[in-house]
């Protein structure tokens, strides 16, 4: 049964939603977890002080997590404010990648090979979105034993995100017509999906 492009909508954001909180939760989980190691050690500090390499490492891991959740975080608040444009964009298509990227990482393993360049086109902000995840989903290796290279590339005029596949990929058609409502195109070779978006 097709969805109708309301309920492709909510289902991205579940679908993009859910591995990120999952993570936050991971994060939280992490930095308790060092919390009450370090409340052990103070407790110890009577009998012999408190073991330098031990505080360095348990506070480098909360810097680290307290990092991570930021990211998250910021990434799930662009989320929400992505349709702010209106259906007709603009959308900044490098942004709309990395937060996909970050976002559902735990879920397909994606990985940025640069950073993605700032290159605004004029889309529906949400559409773009469910079509970077659509094509992470497509690209993702069948077992998650590997990362999803990613490759965005910077033309005169356009924007291409290179998708390397694990596998033979066939070229959904539902997809194709997803990239042509907004403005570009999909190709794609035996193990890749390239989408290719006009700027501007």
């Amino acid at each position: 049964m097709s969805l109708t492009p309301d309920q492709e909508t909510t289902a991205l954001m579940g679908a993009v939603t859910a591995p990120a909180t999952h993570d936050l939760m991971n994060v939280l989980a992490i930095i308790n977890e060092h919390a009450g190691l370090l409340s052990d050690l103070l407790h110890l500090k009577g009998s012999g002080g408190l073991p330098p390499e031990q505080l360095e490492k348990s506070l480098a891991a909360v810097e680290a997590q307290v990092a991570r959740g930021r990211e998250l975080l910021a990434r799930l608040n662009s989320l929400a404010h992505a349709p702010d444009p209106g259906p007709g964009g603009p959308a900044d298509a490098g942004a709309a990648l990395e937060e996909v990227v970050c976002l559902t990482r735990r879920r397909f393993h994606g990985r940025l090979t640069a950073p993605a360049p700032s290159a605004t086109v004029q889309a529906d902000p949400m559409k773009l979105r469910l079509l970077i995840f659509r094509l992470l989903e497509a690209a993702r290796h069948p077992q998650q034993a590997r990362e999803t290279d990613i490759t965005p590339t910077l033309g005169e005029s356009t924007l291409a995100l290179t998708f390397q596949g694990h596998d033979a990929m066939e070229l959904p058609g539902a997809l194709s017509a997803l990239a042509q409502d907004l403005g570009g195109s999909l190709s794609h070779t035996h193990h890749t999906l390239c989408l290719t978006l006009k700027r501007g």
